[in-house]
């Protein structure tokens, strides 16, 4: 079946259930009201007759209203469950179509100063970190754009390309695990004050008297209650009551310290333990994804400890609601058993919470790499190796350009100091080149597929200089942000013998003559260090160095295509060094007289 009908399909079987479990929502609703009035009447028409009996008769409605509701909220529960599978599908449509934008974009990792993720569009609207990302924690999406910063070790990046393998084909238990984040909406929340509290010293456990104070003050409280109703004077409730307040104002400021740290964390404690459930609840073959596991079965169920505590949290939060935690406070130190259990929980949790949620993230990623693969069949997964440097591909197109529209090449770099140098006119595909390498290495290195029939790489460390711009708060020229870039990037190259450059346009912010200069000097530099890099320029007279360096230079071109005053462009890679110029059609479509 094509991706395109599988999701369709998918679409219309949870919206066709959806609907069924809406109109059974609706029966129940009637049924209650019915049950609700059915209950009073009969307690009014048997009242006259026998109270005893109209008591039982309404406490018999009465509870079979609570099992009604309670039947009719797990229906609610199911139909939001399909109804967020459907939306799930349908973003996968959209996605298919080349419409990602419903995904974050991860803007909150754009760095500039980065090593490559700015120029190479890693985060942001539009950007690979949209394109690949299925997660549904905060933690997970932390580390999908850890993996996409920095490449994973040879080791790693095979462990990762196993285990999407066999994640690619489970495609029902990975929406499962997607609709468990759509089901909290709080399930993308940070969970860094929990994990803060975990690793902040007790504030309630070594107090052993106060333990027993409370439970003393409790039995004298229900004690005075008692004593009251029989007709003991109202001042002694007055005085335990009293006593008891002074308690609990002793320690209102560490109880609401505890509070801040897990206060409403209760929906992301939830969304965490039901999504660490499912994956507890499958089998994988995988070497990581066995591990991974190991790491929540290793103190029995994470995922029923992380719901102890989602428990936990959730009746501290009683504090907020002042017409149920003022009485449980005054009487039974409500606030203070609830610190003494989550206390309790963390002495025998804090050293595993961490590496439960690091687990967790790492599923998350995995899933959402092997969605892509899913959804991209054709692509391949990379041979990634160490021996610099080798960039081998076939049919290398662009992942974020729709298929429909992608141009694909056949590329190879072979050999240490070798230097690529790109020449084209404006607009035709010299920038999307080099992209298209950086995005796939990217990919490559983060143990996904890419986008190409074949693909082998070295693994390196990409630096890149493309998308250079002044900054008014920084007080620099575009050319003189371009040159610390540059001197950034040759630091790094000079010191790491395992370094592939990206290079736009080198020196573009100065005159035709000095800019020749330092571009020729620059490639010099770096084919003496054995670095190697594609460089894209305007300057073809850089071309002329493949004469003195055979070797070490390779020149290929975008060429623009004429047809009379008009030209179009093919975006096919070509070797040698180009030769039509278009700018003189382009002025003259301008209006320009040359």
């Amino acid at each position: 079946m094509q991706l395109n009908e599988y999701y369709k399909s998918r679409v219309e079987e949870f919206t066709r259930t959806s609907n069924l479990l809406k109109r059974k929502e609706n029966q129940l609703s009637l049924a209650r009201l019915v049950l609700f009035i059915l209950s009073l009447i009969l307690f009014y028409v048997l009242f006259s007759v026998s109270v005893p009996v109209a008591v039982i008769t309404l406490v018999i409605g009465l509870f079979s209203l609570g099992w009604l509701i309670k039947y009719q909220n797990g229906i609610i529960k199911k139909k939001e469950y399909y109804e967020h599978l459907c939306i799930i599908n349908q973003l996968e449509l959209k996605s298919l179509a080349g419409d990602y934008s419903s995904f974050p974009d991860g803007s909150e990792y754009l760095d500039k100063n980065h090593p490559y993720t700015y120029d190479l569009d890693i985060f942001g609207r539009a950007s690979l970190f949209q394109f690949l990302n299925r997660t549904i924690s905060k933690p997970a999406a932390d580390m999908l754009a850890a993996w996409l910063k920095a490449p994973g070790t040879p080791e790693q990046i095979r462990l990762r390309q196993k285990a999407v393998t066999e994640l690619k084909d489970m495609a029902d238990w990975r929406q499962q695990l997607m609709a468990l984040g759509y089901e909290y909406k709080d399930a993308a929340s940070h969970p860094g004050t929990v994990l803060q509290w975990v690793n902040s010293p007790n504030l309630f456990l070594g107090k052993r008297f106060l333990q027993i104070l409370t439970i003393v003050l409790s039995l004298l409280s229900v004690a005075a209650v008692v004593l009251v109703i029989k007709g003991m004077p109202m001042a002694l409730l007055i005085l335990v009551i009293s006593a008891n307040m002074l308690v609990n104002y002793k320690y209102l400021k560490l109880v609401t310290n505890l509070h801040q740290q897990v206060s409403k964390s209760y929906e992301m404690l939830q969304s965490y333990g039901k999504a660490i459930n499912l994956i507890e609840g499958q089998s994988f073959t995988s070497e990581r994804m066995r591990f991974i596991l190991s790491q929540l079965h290793g103190t029995g169920s994470a995922s029923g400890i992380i719901h102890k505590l989602s428990s936990l949290v959730n009746k501290l939060d009683l504090r907020l609601n002042v017409m149920v935690s003022v009485p449980l406070n005054i009487f039974f130190f409500w606030d203070i058993h609830v610190c003494y259990q989550l206390e309790k929980w963390k002495q025998r949790n804090a050293p595993f919470i961490a590496r439960w949620f690091d687990s967790m993230a790492e599923v998350e990623v995995l899933s959402s790499i092997a969605n892509t693969s899913y959804n991209h069949p054709a692509w391949v997964l990379p041979e990634v190796t160490d021996e610099y440097f080798q960039l081998k591909a076939e049919t290398l197109g662009h992942p974020l350009i729709p298929a429909n529209r992608r141009v694909s090449n056949d590329f190879e770099i072979n050999g240490a100091g070798k230097i690529v140098l790109v020449t084209g006119s404006n607009m035709s595909g010299k920038s999307t080149f080099q992209r298209t390498c950086g995005v796939n290495m990217i990919l490559a290195f983060a143990g996904s597929a890419v986008c190409a029939t074949s693909f082998k790489v070295s693994l390196v460390k990409i630096l890149t200089s493309m998308r250079i711009s002044d900054s008014l708060e920084d007080n620099t020229s575009s050319f003189y942000a371009e040159l610390k870039r540059l001197a950034m990037i040759i630091r790094e190259s000079e010191t790491n013998p395992n370094v592939f450059l990206l290079l736009d346009e080198i020196l573009r912010g100065t005159n035709s003559n000095d800019r020749h200069i330092g571009s020729e000097a620059l490639i010099r530099q770096l084919i003496q260090q054995d670095t190697a890099a594609i460089v894209a320029t305007h300057d073809l007279s850089l071309s002329e160095l493949e004469k003195e360096l055979p070797e070490k230079i390779d020149n290929y071109n975008f060429d623009v295509k004429i047809h009379g005053e008009e030209l179009y462009f093919d975006y096919k890679l070509n070797h040698g060094i180009c030769k039509s110029l278009n700018a003189s059609i382009l002025m003259k479509k301008m209006g320009i007289k040359v």
